[in-house]
């Protein structure tokens, strides 16, 4: 069975989404500094991409940023 985006299940994605993104993060950042290839791993396993491929939507891409952008402005605070 696939999952196919529509506009009434998508906000439910996007949330479920966001909430697998904080724990993540959480779990990332308590565990151990990490560095710029890190956060691109870690993003692309958040968002379920495969990591340094260019197979993605433009949706999973802008995940992809959000949460790289997240981290890394966390880790220069």
């Amino acid at each position: 069975m696939k999952l196919q985006v529509t506009k009434r299940n998508r906000k439910f994605l996007n949330v479920a989404f966001f909430v697998e993104f904080i724990i993540l993060t959480v779990a990332i950042i308590a565990t151990a500094k990490a560095d710029t290839k890190d956060y691109s791993q870690f993003c692309a396993y958040v968002v379920g991409i495969p990591y340094a491929s260019d197979n993605f939507t433009d949706e999973e891409y802008q995940r992809f940023v959000f949460c790289k952008n997240a981290l890394e402005h966390h880790h220069h605070e």
